[in-house]
């Protein structure tokens, strides 16, 4: 079904206002679970595949709350609903974010690369990039949506 005249217009104008919000929050998600996951295997000696799972979980709660406060505002789906569909979304998205995670884990040795903070911020980034295509179309048209 296309869309024409107004209705058209306020589509795109939600886009226009979803995509920064939705990468600021992701922005500030990943600083915090790349600032939990260093934390916790540099600080706490917590094996670096294992400090991964409790900043997820962490994030995911943040992210949902701002998502829903400032990105996805106007969806307008019950507070539950959407944090249920939210998770369910967040779910394929941290599968691919720790599916490349843990390949670069794997893959650094035959690199010759050390694992240290700056190594595994690069790693929380380059699966934190893999999901977030996945996860803004999952939120965008499942999990807000009314």
């Amino acid at each position: 079904m296309s869309l024409s005249g107004p209705e058209a217009l306020e589509r795109k104008s939600a886009l226009a206002r979803q995509i920064p919000a939705f990468l600021v929050i992701g922005a500030l998600g990943f600083c915090i679970d790349a600032a939990i996951t260093i934390s916790l295997a540099q600080g706490f000696g917590v094996p670096p595949l294992l400090a991964r799972p409790p900043a997820f979980v962490i994030v995911t709660l943040i992210n949902f709350a701002l998502n829903r406060t400032f990105t996805f505002r106007s969806a307008g789906a019950p507070w539950l609903t959407a944090l249920a569909r939210y998770v369910l979304v967040c779910l394929a998205g941290l599968a691919v974010n720790y599916a490349v995670y843990a390949a670069c884990l794997a893959l650094a040795p035959s690199f010759g690369v050390a694992i240290s903070p700056a190594t595994l911020t690069l790693f929380v980034a380059c699966g934190t990039a893999a999901a977030t295509l996945l996860t803004f179309v999952g939120f965008r048209s499942y999990a807000f949506r009314r």
